[in-house]
């Protein structure tokens, strides 16, 4: 067929096309698909961010109350360290408190090696 004798639509013709075609059941079906399926990916993503909502504000939680007892942990080693405390628990062993201290101070600089 020879390419001159081939019609080409005019811009009018191609403007009733996509005015037919937009208005077709088929569009609108398509169109219809495509609504319920971004509604349905919307929800579930709205539900999925909510939901790590809740789970960041457990985490909070928990890493306030675990300050907290880290607090109180560090009290309780602080209070043990107390010399209160230490002399508390030498009395219940078998320990002689030091009297009198005296120092060795040693004579000359000679030292035994090992061969």
């Amino acid at each position: 067929m020879n390419a001159y004798l081939k019609k080409t639509p005019t811009l009018r013709e191609k403007r009733l096309a996509v005015q037919h075609w937009l208005v077709s059941t088929t569009f609108r079906s398509m169109l219809l698909v495509a609504i319920v399926i971004f509604g349905v990916l919307y929800l579930f993503k709205i539900n999925t961010v909510s939901t790590q909502g809740f789970v960041i504000s457990d985490l909070q939680d928990q890493v306030t109350q675990l300050e907290r007892e880290n607090k109180r942990l560090d009290v309780e080693v602080a209070s043990h360290r107390s010399m209160n405390s230490i002399e508390g628990r030498l009395s219940g062993t078998n320990l002689v408190a030091v009297g009198d201290m005296q120092y060795v101070t040693p004579v000359g600089t000679a030292f035994a090696r090992a061969n």
